[in-house]
C-alpha cells in the first residue's frame, strides 16, 4: 500500500486547527480536478512504457521465453529493483552475460530486456492504480467534508436560539477540523507518490541503455 491511513491514536488536540475558509479552498480545488480525471499528478499519465520509447534495438513485444528461465527471472528481479544501485545492476548484467554462449548473447539480451520491460510495466501499473485509488478516496473525503461544512453553517445559524444546536456545534466543528486536516495531510503526500512512476520509468530507460550497450547488432 502506498499510503498509510492515520491511526486513531494520533488524534491528539491540534496545535493549530485549519480554518474553515482554508479547508474549503483545498477541497474546492480537488473537486474541480476530480471532475476531470482520477489521475492527480502533474506528470502526464503514460499507461504503458514501450521498447520503442527507450531503445533502437529489435522489437521485443512478442518475446516471452524469459518467463521459463529461472536464472533470467532472478536477474530481472534484481535489475528492476530501485533499491539496487544502477552501478551494481550493470555489474550483475555484465557477469551474467559473460556466462552466456557468445553466439547467443544478443538473443539472450533481447529476451532479458523483454522481461525487464514487462516486469517494470507491471510494477508501474500497480503503483499508478494505487495513486488513482488514493485520489478517489480523497474525492470521497472531500465530499464528506463539504457536507459537514454545510451542516456547520446551518448549526451556526440556529445556535443563537437553539440550545441543542449550541451543544452540537462544538463537536461538529472538531470533527470538521479533524477531517479537513487529515484530508490536507493526505493531499500533501500526493506529489511524493507521483514521483514513484517517474523513478520507475527512469530505471527502465537506464536498463534499456545498459542492455542495448552490450549488444553487438
Amino acid at each position: 500500500m502506498i499510503f498509510a491511513r492515520a491511526s486513531s491514536a494520533g488524534r491528539r488536540p491540534f496545535r493549530a486547527a485549519l480554518s474553515v475558509s482554508c479547508a474549503a479552498m483545498v477541497l474546492g480545488t480537488l473537486s474541480a480536478r476530480a471532475q476531470e480525471t482520477e489521475w492527480p499528478c502533474i506528470q502526464r499519465k503514460v499507461v504503458t512504457l514501450t521498447a520503442a520509447q527507450m531503445w533502437d534495438g529489435p522489437d521485443v513485444d512478442a518475446l516471452t521465453g524469459w518467463q521459463d528461465d529461472a536464472e533470467m527471472g532472478r536477474l530481472i528481479k534484481l535489475l528492476v529493483s530501485r533499491a539496487y544501485p544502477m552501478e551494481k545492476a550493470s555489474e550483475s548484467l555484465e557477469r551474467w552475460l559473460k556466462a552466456q554462449p557468445e553466439p547467443e548473447r544478443d538473443e539472450r539480451l533481447k529476451l532479458l530486456f523483454a522481461g525487464v520491460l514487462k516486469t517494470i510495466n507491471d510494477e508501474r501499473a500497480l503503483i499508478m492504480a494505487g495513486i488513482e485509488r488514493f485520489q478517489r478516496r480523497q474525492r470521497e473525503l472531500s465530499a464528506r467534508i463539504q457536507e459537514q461544512g454545510a451542516a456547520l453553517g446551518a448549526l451556526r445559524e440556529t445556535s443563537a436560539s437553539d440550545e441543542k444546536a449550541r451543544a452540537a456545534l462544538g463537536a461538529a466543528e472538531d470533527r470538521y477540523k479533524w477531517d479537513a486536516r487529515f484530508f490536507a495531510e493526505r493531499q500533501d503526500a500526493i506529489p511524493y507518490a507521483c514521483e514513484i512512476p517517474v523513478q520507475i520509468e527512469q530505471r527502465a530507460f537506464d536498463l534499456a541503455r545498459a542492455i542495448r550497450g552490450l549488444m553487438k547488432d
